[in-house]
């Protein structure tokens, strides 16, 4: 799903994808000329390894995100806070990209199966 910047109103835009089990929908909202704050919700399910007993486990999500779309190169301004932010150099956002990179990142944490959840304090 690609959303153009110059049609993404400061009242908000609704947005919806999906990848897999996985669904990513939400608000993208324009906050500069070329910035926009995307928030939304992540859920559904994701076959992932147990980070404990390397077994195959569907793993639930249901994760709130917020993410910026930058479009161009971003440049931080000084003593600005860390932003979850992803540059866009075609004039549009990529939703399913977007997507495909907060999954990786919700990825990256350690995440147990069922039997190795209740194992976890030992």
């Amino acid at each position: 799903m690609q959303i153009e910047f110059k049609k993404i109103p400061t009242t908000g835009i609704h947005f919806e994808t999906s990848l897999g089990e996985i669904r990513f929908f939400g608000e993208a909202l324009k906050t500069s000329k070329t910035m926009v704050k995307c928030t939304g919700t992540m859920e559904g399910t994701l076959l992932h390894v147990c980070d404990r007993c390397a077994e195959s486990f569907k793993l639930m999500v249901n994760e709130d995100v917020e993410v910026f779309a930058c479009e161009g190169l971003y440049e931080d301004q000084e003593g600005e806070g860390l932003l979850n932010i992803i540059e866009f150099f075609d004039g549009s956002i990529d939703v399913d990209s977007m997507l495909q990179s907060e999954i990786e990142a919700f990825k990256s944490d350690y995440h147990y199966c069922g039997q190795c959840e209740q194992l976890k304090g030992e």
